[in-house]
């Protein structure tokens, strides 16, 4: 299949999958499909090759419309806009008069989407890795595809004042693309600056400092977001007025990881989280105040906590600081444009981002998780038990006893294997840390943007770990090796055990296994409805308690 086939297969997936899982129908079992229009005899008719009880179906390749006078062969773009008009008639609350533009702006995300996703698999995937920090580069780089309940997982859209330049370098910079290069550096008037340092450090490149007007302080910039600083007004004047000064490239070269706009230097102990005024995906790329506050207060709790945890193979990677221009005097705005985040980089553990270990290979090879089962010598409901202990049952039993969970989805959760065996995990991105309000850590304010109601908490909790990244790994493995049922069964076994054991995790553990439901965020209702600060979600039939009724 040649890489716009592939590329338009992903995206046809994806859409459809996202459809069946927010607006329906649920498949009973692989086979035809048919999704009508309501008021209408159109449908597109899609046949499921494999069908997926945690929603994670192949389709065939052949889509079909039918509208009434007989089924004809649909093309890409017929079956996209069949697909749209659907959905906008499922969408809340929805103006009619903001249908079209709507429709019209998804679309061309859409196709965006589709373009970049065949240039990526079109791209030399590069030698085989030889060593650990290889191998972590190769999986944050290998994405190709994207999140697999998104309608544009590829989408890439220049914002603020950027937009209409014809300023599009972004390929240069794309992780999928297998790049590295060196970041350019500013220094910041200490007037303008804003900055706390929680960590150990280093934090910067010896050179960088050394640059600097003395007493300065130091941030790298990323390349695209140094020619939006010059563009927009109001930073142009901080470099006018000498408020900011370039220091040029320094340090040694970085890679993008699979978020595009963190990189990581492999032979330095901090990576760089930084602001990209992109938008990627839902969200222009910034990192606004309040994000900041809730990545470092997530990090301090962690900080705190990790140290007495005694979970073999799982840990934290909290974000050791931040420094940027100082909100109180430049604005929310301009300072998310000039806030970079410093993160505890994990190469030396050998650890491989879960996102690049479920896809399929660019020519349609089995992902790496898949090899890594049959590397390891274990029967795959061994190795899947092996996953649980070191990943779902040490998230569960901290939000138990301290009311803190992680934001653990796919791109989130990194593995580490001897072997192929799972021995550790490692979860990374604080931003997305909740805590629940009734079990506040020590030294967390509650009127802190982590603490969140009961309910929500759990909600984000089931969402990230179980929905998006548990999901993802037993979907994968369904695929190619064992019915996904049995998985799921593994999944209620171990949970049944930290029931039966009366621990901390009990009730919690009862719950996932028992519920008729789970959270889903629904990624396509919320892109078109342009809600991606306060997506909707929908309730999935929980495949645990399916599984364990079996």
């Amino acid at each position: 299949m040649t890489d716009d086939r592939q590329a338009r297969l992903a995206t046809l997936t994806r859409l459809v999958n996202s459809m069946l899982r927010e607006i329906g129908p649920v498949p009973p079992g692989p086979g035809p499909v048919r999704l009508r229009e309501p008021m209408s005899e159109r449908a597109l008719v899609v046949s499921l090759r494999h069908h997926s009880p945690s929603g994670h179906h192949v389709l065939d390749e052949q889509v079909v419309i039918d509208d009434g006078d007989g089924p004809r062969d649909a093309s890409q773009e017929e079956a996209v806009a069949l697909l749209l008009a659907i959905v906008a008639s499922a969408v809340p609350d929805e103006a009619t008069e903001r249908i079209p533009a709507r429709v019209a702006a998804l679309a061309g995300q859409i196709a965006d989407s589709t373009a970049r996703t065949a240039r990526y698999l079109a791209a030399d995937p590069g030698p085989e890795p030889i060593d650990a920090a290889t191998r972590s580069r190769q999986a944050e780089q290998s994405v190709r595809r994207g999140h697999p309940f998104h309608p544009t997982p590829k989408s890439l859209e220049l914002d603020g004042a950027l937009r209409g330049t014809g300023y599009d370098e972004l390929e240069r910079f794309a992780p999928e693309l297998g790049v590295a290069f060196r970041l350019p550096y500013v220094a910041l008037d200490p007037a303008l600056t804003a900055e706390a340092l929680d960590g150990p450090g280093p934090w910067l490149p010896a050179d960088a400092l050394a640059a600097a007007p003395s007493g300065w302080p130091v941030i790298p910039v990323h390349p695209v977001q140094l020619a939006h600083l010059h563009a927009r007004t109001e930073t142009a004047g901080l470099f006018a007025d000498g408020a900011l000064v370039e220091l040029g490239e320094r340090g040694g070269e970085v890679y993008p990881t699979s978020s595009v706009r963190t990189v990581c230097d492999p032979g330095f102990p901090t990576a760089w989280k930084l602001p990209l005024h992109v938008r990627i995906t839902n969200f222009v790329r910034t990192v606004p105040p309040e994000h900041a506050v809730r990545a470092q207060d997530a990090s301090r709790v962690v900080r705190a906590l990790r140290g007495g945890w005694t979970y073999p193979g799982f840990s934290v990677l909290i974000e050791t600081g931040r420094r940027g221009a100082d909100p109180a005097v430049v604005g929310d705005d301009v300072a998310a444009d000039l806030t970079v985040m410093f993160r505890e980089n994990p190469i030396a553990d050998g650890v491989r981002v879960l996102a690049g270990l479920v896809e399929e290979g660019p020519r349609g090879e089995e992902p790496v998780l898949v090899s890594e089962v049959r590397a390891s010598g274990l029967d795959v409901r061994d190795w899947l038990h092996a996953y649980l202990r070191v990943s779902l049952l040490p998230m569960i039993d901290v939000f138990a006893r301290e009311g803190v969970g992680f934001e653990a989805h796919l791109q989130n959760s990194l593995l580490i294997t001897d072997g192929g065996r799972p021995v550790g995990f490692r979860v990374r991105d604080m931003e997305g840390t909740h805590v629940d309000r009734d079990r506040i850590p020590a030294g967390l304010d509650p009127a802190s943007p982590l603490v969140y109601d009961g309910d929500e908490a759990w909600q984000r909790f089931r969402y990230h770990g179980v929905v998006n990244q548990l999901a993802g790994v037993i979907g994968t493995l369904g695929r190619h090796l064992v019915d996904e049922r049995t998985l799921w069964a593994v999944v209620a076994d171990i949970l049944g055990e930290v029931v039966a054991s009366s621990g901390p995790a009990a009730p919690w553990a009862r719950d996932l296994r028992t519920s008729p439901t789970l959270p889903a965020k629904a990624n396509l209702l919320s892109r078109f409805a342009e809600r991606g600060e306060s997506p909707l979600y929908v309730d999935l039939p929980n495949p645990i308690r399916e599984a364990d009724r079996c």
